[in-house]
């Protein structure tokens, strides 16, 4: 459960903090992250949707730390999913701008 403490620690969130929101103590969440005790899959969606990552992300299952819907579909490289997932961050503008990047590179290979 090394990954919840990674995301806690990562927004700079208390073990009190995230216990209160989710409604469980500071020794659970203790627990959690010294893997003395494994999160009920109750907690699991919780704590999933409160750090908008998927439950595999938490479990160490996945090293993407991304929400379900965001997740690696089989048929793309690493590579291409990096990629992808940076440019999903960007602003709509910005990701304008790496497409049309992209375009003229495309453009250029095929002269």
């Amino acid at each position: 459960m090394n990954n919840i403490k990674n995301l806690r620690t990562k927004k700079n969130i208390l073990q009190t903090k995230l216990a209160q929101d989710l409604h469980l103590t500071q020794e659970t969440i203790s627990s959690y992250e010294t893997e003395r005790v494994t999160p009920s899959a109750d907690i699991l969606i919780k704590l999933a949707d409160y750090f908008n990552t998927n439950i595999d992300y938490l479990l160490c299952r996945t090293s993407y730390d991304l929400p379900v819907a965001d997740l690696k579909p089989n048929n793309i490289t690493d590579s291409q999913f990096q990629l992808l997932t940076k440019i999903n961050k960007l602003s709509t503008k910005d990701q304008a701008l790496a497409n049309a990047y992209i375009t003229a590179l495309l453009d250029k290979s095929n002269s």
